[in-house]
């Protein structure tokens, strides 16, 4: 791929976002809360390990990296969070229901 083939694109959706947002939604549900600790060790950096306060806070980190390194426009990869999240909650409501106890 040439340098044309990296610059941001407006108004593309992003898969990635996609992903992430429902990933997100699926964890604070799970955990009820977007509150958690966590880190995530890079394989990249020689097992680096980035800490982060909230599950919601990577996310912002990954918007502004994909931003930073001209790949997209912000729209580009919040409006696809936002799908994500949908589908996330969506699956909640439809499919992910309680079960019955008893006998």
């Amino acid at each position: 791929m040439g340098p044309a083939a990296h610059r941001a694109v407006p108004g593309a959706p992003v898969g990635h976002l996609c992903q992430d947002g429902s990933h997100l939604g699926v964890l604070q549900r799970f955990f009820g809360t977007d509150r958690i600790r966590f880190g995530v060790t890079s394989v990249q950096f020689q097992g680096e390990v980035r800490y982060y306060d909230r599950f919601s806070d990577a996310l912002k980190e990954i918007i502004d990296a994909r931003i930073w390194a001209g790949l997209h426009y912000r729209t580009a990869d919040v409006q696809p969070l936002i799908l994500g999240r949908r589908a996330a909650h969506y699956m909640a409501k439809h499919y992910f229901q309680p079960v019955a106890s008893g006998g």
